[in-house]
């Protein structure tokens, strides 16, 4: 099966799929009210996966994480969805339920998108091991910032070879101190040797990676109607989101938002690319009882996408319940978010009926020499199931795969080898 080339922008792509992939009749189902951030009790329910603990290792911090991606069906809007995501067999972190939408010509963003959930897994995750790195050496800092931007391409959109990308991440570190410029860039390249996320960027991450098709789950794992409708997240009395503003970023620029008109305009030829960005920063929430506790400012620069601010809880060791999802839980939620974006997108570009889908990841993560001078990050492997309920045939739905994991810019970014660019600002002044 060949792709047919289309003269729709995404947005309209997106508006007429809204309408034209809700599955069964779910019309009489009483709508759901997701929030963006939710404590559940429910571990991620995945299908087509088993999620496994990591193999402990001396010396090293192990952590699988697992996630399991649902539909929420609503009217003109084909992109809301909600994943699970948990550490498999960590006690004290919860499972997470992350609600997303994306914006576009028309319509505003609900709840963050895909690929503000993985830069802001990016920028904290980094953050953590600065200040990892910190502790590791002693350093007396009075203040410091993660600044991130990831720049995202759509090659040849709805052509033959469609296909996403992750072209770059800049991540910037900015440090208020008076230690001796030797030993902050000492700190600089410790914190990145452990940033467990920028190695599986950097490094070609193996996959495992298959479809599922039916099975006899959907009863009772199928979308649902229903909406996010409050931006507001709040969880034991503390704020996990909002809506905000664009990052304010001391060492990036952050550049202007990707519009739908232009070249992008109903029935004009589509460009041979589209660009856009993620940016995000970072800093420490200030919190006694969970020193790894960060609040992240992220916003995807887009006509209609808005800033949010988020918190990643990586207090891992600490007594007690974590206070929000992990850098971790974000990097892994936001892959499984952004090929489900693209599995919404596809069918239009094939014209196939699928009625119900659903994404499952496991992610591998290590740092050994935890907590000391040697610490070295890794993502030692992915496993994603792409899980449809349709009548296609066989052939039309290996095409459908296909095409959704080559659209997706998150699984790109760590099955390739993404170009990492990384300043250190000290007291104002960039360090050469």
């Amino acid at each position: 099966m060949k792709l047919k080339p289309f003269l729709l922008t995404t947005a309209a792509c997106i508006t007429v799929l809204g309408t034209a992939a809700i599955a069964k009749d779910v019309s009489t189902a009483k709508p759901i009210d997701h929030k963006i951030v939710t404590r559940v009790d429910s571990s991620p329910a995945a299908t087509a996966l088993e999620p496994a603990p990591a193999t402990p290792r001396d010396g090293a911090f192990t952590q699988n994480v697992v996630t399991a991606g649902a539909r929420i069906f609503a009217q003109d809007n084909a992109m809301l969805k909600v994943v699970t995501v948990q550490p498999v067999g960590v006690q004290g972190y919860s499972p997470w339920a992350l609600g997303s939408d994306e914006g576009g010509a028309g319509h505003q963003q609900t709840a963050p998108n895909p690929l503000s959930y993985l830069s802001a897994g990016i920028a904290a995750n980094l953050y953590t091991s600065l200040q990892q790195a910190v502790e590791v050496m002693g350093l007396a800092v009075d203040d410091m910032k993660v600044e991130v931007k990831v720049d995202f391409r759509w090659k040849a959109p709805f052509a033959p070879d469609w296909a996403g990308f992750t072209d770059l991440v800049t991540a910037n570190i900015i440090i208020e101190s008076k230690e001796a410029p030797e030993r902050l860039a000492e700190l600089k390249q410790m914190a990145l040797e452990g940033w467990i996320a920028g190695a599986g960027l950097a490094n070609a991450t193996p996959v495992d990676v298959a479809l599922a098709v039916n099975g006899t789950h959907w009863d009772a794992l199928a979308g649902a109607p229903g909406l996010i409708p409050d931006p507001v997240s709040i969880d034991n009395g503390m704020t996990l989101s909002r809506k905000t503003g664009t990052p304010q970023l001391d060492t990036i620029d952050p550049g202007k938002d990707f519009g739908m008109g232009g070249p992008m305009a109903l029935g004009s030829k589509m460009p041979d690319s589209i660009a856009f960005s993620v940016v995000a920063a970072v800093d420490s929430a200030d919190d006694a009882d969970r020193p790894y506790l960060h609040r992240i400012n992220v916003r995807a620069m887009q006509d209609n996408y808005v800033g949010w601010d988020l918190y990643a809880d990586d207090s891992f060791g600490t007594e007690g319940l974590a206070k929000a999802p992990s850098s971790l839980d974000y990097l892994t939620a936001g892959t499984t978010h952004c090929l489900m974006s693209q599995m919404a997108i596809t069918p239009m570009a094939l014209k196939l009926d699928i009625p119900d889908f659903r994404a499952e990841h496991q992610f591998s993560y290590r740092q050994d020499g935890y907590m000391t001078a040697d610490m070295k990050g890794f993502v030692d492997g992915i496993k994603a199931r792409i899980v449809v309920n349709s009548d296609e045939p066989k052939e039309a739905l290996e095409t459908y795969y296909g095409l959704s994991l080559r659209m997706c810019f998150a699984g790109e970014a760590w099955t390739g080898e993404t170009a990492i660019s990384s300043d250190l600002y000290v007291n104002g002044t960039l360090m050469k």
